[in-house]
This record gives C-alpha cells, structure tokens and sequence, in this order.
C-alpha cells in the first residue's frame, strides 16, 4: 500500500511540474466556454419544448 501511495505522490508531482503553453491554454479555456454555452443552449431549447408541449 505504500508503494501505491508514493507512486501516486510522483506521478501527481510529475504532473504538476508539466507547464501549459499559454496559448494552448488559452485555445483550451475557449473550447470550454464554447461547450458550456451549447451545453446550456441544447438545455434551454429542451426546456422550451418541455413548456409548449
């Protein structure tokens, strides 16, 4: 069991020494957005379906 747990404590100090290219962060933050917004169009249309039906 501790073997796993100090595997696991490298791997998560690996992965947070990985820096991001800004602009790549940048592209990334935008996509997100872009989801979050159909996501919430895709529900809202829904919901207007539910209200005229």
């Amino acid at each position: 069991m501790d073997k796993v747990q100090q595997i696991t404590r490298s791997a998560l100090r690996r992965a947070s020494a990985i820096e991001v290219n800004p602009q790549a962060r940048q592209k990334l933050q935008g996509l997100l957005i872009n989801f979050t917004l159909i996501i919430s169009c895709l529900f809202f249309m829904y919901f207007v379906k539910l209200l005229i039906c």
